[in-house]
């Protein structure tokens, strides 16, 4: 099992792609989590110069000894409106292609959720447009060699944080088993599992390892999406990393604890880094101790 973590975007916007790759391979990283968004999918992309802006990135991480085992295209998947909506499948599109280009296996493309779950036909209405969605993405999962994972979403209703796709175990395995496994997998966010009331470890193993093949790795408190580092929020990891041993996860440990970096100062973002790998290791070491 690798350690990976997404790159924060306020590091991002600071640091730049390449210094930030460096302070996550100085920090003991062995891969990273590319976030597009922004200039990374934009219609200017479409050009050479791009092209080999990640081709360059990609040979510069293998030359420290790391690569990129996973992206997340840019956020939402939807818009109510359609014109927008076309637009932000356009940015989907490109950070497929992009994606290919750094070399990324799996990108994760959340799914559509911009109608309002707690109406009784909202939840199949937005299976058929997810599989219609992640359908007219599979020719570009063949095109540029690149799996898709879904991930569990949630959403407020009224002021409280509630259910949304994907967010029940039997409801993502549904989905999934609609789409082609050549083509889409599944991505846990262990908060947002637990932010619904769903266990992490019950959901782990009701996905299975053949379904479960990324995570989303990061505590909440259950009140709000922090995204913070593991043992700091209300996340049971003793029981979920061994829910992950007991089904033979095959994929990479993969931060998304972003709320952790943007909320400390740039002064101590080496020695932040260093105590998430840290905790990664130990969470790897248990996954190890538990599946021996």
């Amino acid at each position: 099992m690798l350690l990976s973590s997404s790159i924060s975007r306020p590091y991002l916007n600071t640091f730049g792609v390449e210094k930030s790759i460096e302070l996550m391979a100085n920090a003991g990283f062995d891969a990273i989590d590319f976030p597009f968004g922004g200039k990374y999918c934009s219609p200017e992309t479409d050009s050479d110069a791009f092209t080999e802006y990640f081709l360059k990135i990609r040979e510069m991480i293998q030359e420290k000894g790391l690569h990129f085992n996973q992206a997340h295209a840019p956020a939402p998947s939807s818009h109510i409106d359609e014109t927008r909506d076309q637009e932000l499948f356009e940015n989907l599109v490109r950070s497929i292609r992009n994606a290919s280009y750094l070399g990324v296996p799996t990108i994760v493309v959340h799914p559509v959720q911009h109608l309002t779950y707690d109406n009784d036909e909202n939840p199949e209405r937005l299976f058929e447009m997810n599989i219609r969605f992640y359908n007219r993405l599979k020719p570009y999962c063949e095109e540029y060699g690149i799996k898709i994972a879904l991930e569990n979403m949630w959403q407020y209703i009224g002021k409280k944080i509630s259910h949304s796709t994907c967010s029940r175990p039997d409801e993502f395995n549904r989905y999934l088993d609609a789409l082609d496994s050549n083509h889409f997998v599944g991505c846990l966010d262990i908060g947002h599992a637990f932010l619904v009331g769903e266990s992490p470890s019950d959901f782990i193993r009701n996905m299975g390892n053949k379904r479960l093949r990324a995570l989303h790795i990061h505590d909440v408190d259950g009140f709000l999406d922090s995204h913070t580092l593991p043992f700091q929020g209300a996340v049971n990891w003793e029981r979920t990393v061994k829910a992950l041993a007991d089904i033979e996860y095959q994929g990479d440990l993969t931060y998304e604890a972003n709320g952790f970096l943007t909320r400390t100062p740039f002064e101590l973002y080496s020695s932040a880094l260093r105590h998430m790998v840290e905790t990664g290791r130990y969470l790897i070491q248990k996954f190890q101790d538990y599946s021996n």
